[in-house]
This record gives C-alpha cells, sequence and structure tokens, in this order.
C-alpha cells in the first residue's frame, strides 16, 4: 500500500490510476494516519493516508475519476481553518 506523495498539504496522485472511493469530504477534520481515498492502480487498491490531523479544504477528484501521477487530489489545511 502507499502512503501517498504529498506537498504543501496536497495528496497528490503517485501513479496513474482511478478513484476507487472518496472516504472525507470538504471542511472534514482528519487524523493522522487516516484514510483520505482509495486508489486504484494495475488491479491493486491503494489506501491514501493523511500525513498529519487537518481539515480537508478542497477535494478535486469524484469517485470513478481517472488520474495522472502527481494530480493533486485532496488538499489539506490545519486545524485553524475550522475556526474561519
Amino acid at each position: 500500500r502507499s502512503g501517498g506523495h504529498w506537498y504543501f498539504g496536497s495528496s497528490m496522485s503517485p501513479m496513474p490510476g482511478m478513484v476507487v472511493s472518496i472516504l472525507v469530504e470538504e471542511g472534514q477534520k482528519i487524523e493522522k494516519g487516516q484514510v483520505l481515498l482509495i486508489l486504484e492502480s494495475m488491479k491493486m487498491q491503494n489506501e491514501l493516508k493523511a500525513p498529519h490531523a487537518g481539515v480537508v479544504t478542497v477535494v478535486n477528484v469524484s469517485d470513478g475519476d481517472n488520474v495522472e501521477k502527481r494530480d493533486v487530489m485532496v488538499a489539506l489545511g490545519p486545524l485553524e481553518d475550522l475556526d474561519e
């Protein structure tokens, strides 16, 4: 299983594939290690997990979307964003 790749608080696709299931929504508080989405590539399902606690600020994909390597799928912000 892949932990995904992270850049400036964003979950980037580690490989080309299809989004099987998104398990979070914008505004949701998440914990470190929580599964954000499941990506299928080469007939294997990979759980992409949060590297730190935070809040989901943007979800750029939907179930069934095809993604390329390095596509930003989910953006995370600090927990303080919940207070705005």
